[in-house]
């Protein structure tokens, strides 16, 4: 007689990455630290400026659950977020991508901090009462503090 067990896998204790989907986010890892440690030395970047890195091609694979863990790793530091691209198919015939499903290339952009932080009194407007906050989006996630503009005269 079948019992309910007989029915279904129990993937309870199934391994959430395969050895070899493993060692390619370990892969991307130490491309990423290899990637930070000279972006970060680097003397000639700007406060406030981005600078993106091809990281991954889509030879290095990342599963869902390593692309998750790896996201997170890249966004533990001050400045970086990471980002995939799906590869168009005359790029995975350029890198001789067999595979059918989708492939990505993975992006590691540095955003450099600045070194204080902005205070009010450090932005001159010529006269606060003219300054609308209309154009403001702070609610948006690529918002930037605005650089002190000059207003022409008489505006």
């Amino acid at each position: 007689e079948m019992s309910d067990d007989d029915l279904y896998f129990n993937r309870r204790n199934w391994a959430e990455k395969s050895g070899a989907a493993a060692r390619r986010e370990e892969t991307a890892q130490k491309a990423f630290e290899s990637a930070r440690l000279q972006m970060e030395s680097r003397d000639d970047l700007r406060a406030g400026s981005r600078e993106t890195v091809l990281l991954l091609k889509p030879s290095c694979h990342l599963t869902q659950a390593c692309w998750k863990s790896f996201r997170a790793h890249v966004q533990s530091f001050e400045g970086w977020t990471s980002r995939r691209r799906a590869a168009t198919e005359d790029e995975k015939k350029e890198h001789k991508e067999k595979r059918k499903s989708t492939v990505y290339f993975t992006d590691v952009t540095y955003t450099v901090p600045r070194k204080s932080v902005v205070r009010d009194s450090d932005i001159r407007f010529p006269d606060h009462s003219r300054v609308s906050d209309a154009s403001c989006s702070e609610g948006s996630d690529d918002f930037e503090v605005p650089v002190s503009r000059k207003r022409p005269r008489g505006s």
